[in-house]
């Protein structure tokens, strides 16, 4: 079991790990999950890699004993991890997570695994030839209200599902850019991938594969990328249903999924803030809201879900055992990207290949 350093204990320094961890990227993810690890005992952060020089005085300035490169690589190379934290741009994740596989690093990356599923296959195939344990950063999974859904939805005591709606929003893109010369439009940075990964993520979580797709996107604000994005779903268990996503949505300070499922015996109604749950026999709703279902964490940065995040990592390192997203499970979210891309694109139905590049 992870544990983490009490304020009796010694200086993380003086103390015997058994991890050493790096970091590339020391942006605001990565601040965050190195805040994190260096609170456990069971992991000594040693080294980050950043290309930016200019942080570099910052962070020996408040980290003297860690060790910075401008260079991943070098990193990879000079020093003998355990694990990576790869917390950069989406476009830069295969390519780094190809180098720790090829340096037989575990290795975390934050959502989602790449821009396509077609980018991320000569990574399926190095990880099956020399296997580390891996995780995507899908912090979906460990948030309470949505443990509490997946449980829900387990017992089977809504029934069979039959419908949807989804959406997820957040109010960030709502001025338009300044006008240039056209660019080919670029799939794979819009809001769709960027962030309805999330949702995608849940909603496949949740109710399992999604069989096909009818996408649509919309760019207004953004240049070359969409800002809108809109989907209906039919799952193979023949559920169906929409979702929707946008960056470009009003009075969203924050990101927000909201998932309706009606089912044959109830309703559920989902957001991180509560569940709501309706029962037919009981023509009544239950409502469980994240208070009453808050279990607490020992460091609480940005949030318990990230502390729950990395605690499964760490263990599934410790335990040589796969995550709970990990790449194949992330690949099943790019492929159902793409094809909301391809139907939208070519305005068309698209059937998925759930198991395309896993098998």
């Amino acid at each position: 079991m992870v544990k983490f350093i009490s304020s009796t204990k010694k200086s993380k320094y003086e103390m015997n790990r058994s991890m050493k961890a790096g970091l590339i990227g020391i942006g605001k993810m990565g601040i965050l999950h190195s805040g994190i690890l260096s609170s456990m005992d069971t992991v000594m952060f040693a080294a980050i890699a950043e290309r930016d020089k200019r942080t570099h005085s910052f962070v020996n300035g408040i980290m003297p004993d860690i060790r910075v490169y401008s260079d991943y690589e070098e990193m990879l190379k000079a020093e003998e991890l355990d694990l990576v934290y790869i917390t950069t741009p989406i476009h830069t994740h295969v390519e780094m997570a190809e180098a720790c596989v090829n340096y037989g690093v575990n290795f975390f990356v934050e959502k989602p695994l790449g821009t396509s599923a077609n980018e991320c296959l000569a990574l399926i195939r190095k990880i099956r030839q020399n296997p580390v344990i891996n995780m995507v950063g899908y912090c979906y999974h460990f948030v309470d209200t949505f443990q509490k859904a997946k449980d829900i939805v387990e017992s089977m005591i809504l029934g069979k599902l039959v419908y949807l709606n989804s959406y997820m929003y957040v109010s960030q893109e709502l001025f338009r850019k300044s006008k240039g010369r056209a660019i080919q439009y670029e799939p794979g940075y819009g809001v769709l991938n960027v962030l309805a990964t999330h949702l995608l993520d849940v909603l496949i979580w949740l109710f399992n594969d999604i069989h096909q797709v009818q996408g649509s996107i919309k760019t207004h604000y953004s240049r070359n990328i969409e800002d809108f994005a809109h989907a209906y779903l039919v799952f193979r268990s023949g559920l169906e249903g929409y979702m929707d996503t946008s960056w470009s949505m009003w009075n969203y300070r924050l990101a927000e999924i909201k998932i309706e499922v009606e089912g044959e015996r109830g309703k559920m109604i989902l957001t991180s803030d509560y569940v709501k749950l309706y029962l037919a026999e009981k023509m009544q709703w239950e409502t469980y809201y994240k208070q009453d279902l808050y279990r607490g964490v020992e460091i609480d940065v940005g949030g318990p879900e990230y502390t729950r995040e990395d605690i499964h990592f760490i263990q599934s390192v410790l335990e040589k055992r796969n995550t709970m997203t990990y790449i194949y499970y992330a690949m099943k979210v790019q492929t159902v990207t793409d094809a909301v891309y391809e139907s939208a694109l070519n305005n068309r139905l698209v059937t998925i290949d759930i198991n395309r590049g896993i098998e």
